[in-house]
């Protein structure tokens, strides 16, 4: 599944509308992230339901990673966290 506006808002427990272009923009990046860190990612998302849930769950993970520290200023909040790095390197060593 694409991640949604709908979809983002309610796993970052927003109901308020004025962020919505900026939680767009999350979305937007962490897609592309997903897509460039992870050789033939469309087509393992397309063709695995198990890849495409822990694939889903890592988006929104740096999507939330995105939102909530978009002041981060070269300190330990610059990095992802280590569950969603964990998440993608066992991604990008997904057996295809």
């Amino acid at each position: 599944m694409a991640i949604t506006l709908d979809d983002a808002k309610n796993y970052l427990r927003i109901d308020y509308d004025y962020d919505d272009d900026f939680i767009l923009q999350c979305v937007a990046s962490a897609t592309s992230y997903m897509k460039n860190a992870v050789s033939d990612f469309e087509t393992l998302y397309a063709g695995d339901t198990s890849f495409a849930k822990t694939a889903d769950q890592a988006e929104m993970a740096l999507i939330s990673e995105m939102y909530n520290n978009r002041d981060a200023r070269n300190d330990s909040r610059s990095n992802y966290s280590y569950i969603v790095r964990s998440m993608i390197a066992q991604l990008q060593n997904y057996p295809s």
